[in-house]
């Protein structure tokens, strides 16, 4: 009788530990349990189709964002509620993006890293020229479904304007989206343009908007 209390003594103590890790844990669930659902949870579960990581295009929405709110010219700001819906959309529409060919136009190319990182992410292709006279030659090809362009190029303040006009006489179709720094909406649309921004969450519409009425 002696001998068995002991050994059920000894087996015991060896589930001390695997309990003890059991309550840790259970005591960890509790506390970081808010966290866990709120923050965690909703990374780990963002929608994911079509081979497409949609918590990527959140994270360069993002970092676009915190680019622009380090230029005090550039009053830019897109609260939760915006960016959500506007990846919501991308959720819905993803197809029109599949194998989009999308041509940035700026002299300044690493401005848009991440907006151009995030129209990769959604399977666009995205090339990119530094002037006037290349994207002209470039879009020759007849290739792009879309371009974006900077307004103010080497110290010329309408070079985006006078790029969409020398386009224009060449091809009338393609949408062409204005992506500034400064943003005056009172100025509205330039004409021919399809649309202008300098947010990235509005820039993302724009683009679903074109893509949409090109592809259905």
């Amino acid at each position: 009788m002696a001998t068995e209390l002991v050994q059920i003594a000894t087996e015991l103590v060896k589930l001390i530990p695997s309990i003890l890790w059991f309550l840790l844990i259970i005591f960890l669930l509790v506390l970081f349990y808010r966290p866990i659902r709120d923050d965690l949870l909703p990374n780990l579960s963002a929608f994911k189709a079509m081979g497409v990581e949609l918590s990527f295009v959140k994270d360069s929405i993002d970092a676009a964002l915190e680019l622009a709110q380090k230029s005090p010219q550039w009053k830019v700001e897109v609260s939760s509620k915006d960016k959500e819906h506007a990846l919501r959309r991308a959720k819905k529409h993803l197809q029109v993006f599949s194998d989009a060919q999308f041509l940035w136009v700026d002299d300044h190319p690493e401005n848009n890293l991440n907006e151009r990182r995030m129209f990769r992410q959604l399977k666009a292709e995205v090339d990119t020229a530094k002037s006037t006279e290349e994207a002209i030659g470039i879009l020759k090809s007849g290739r792009y479904d879309l371009v974006i362009s900077d307004m103010a190029r080497c110290d010329e303040a309408t070079a985006g304007l006078k790029f969409l006009e020398q386009f224009r006489k060449e091809n009338k179709t393609t949408p062409v989206i204005f992506y500034v720094g400064v943003f005056d909406p009172e100025k509205g649309v330039p004409v021919q343009a399809f649309g202008i921004t300098n947010r990235p969450d509005e820039l993302l519409h724009l683009t679903l908007d074109a893509l949409e009425r090109k592809k259905y």
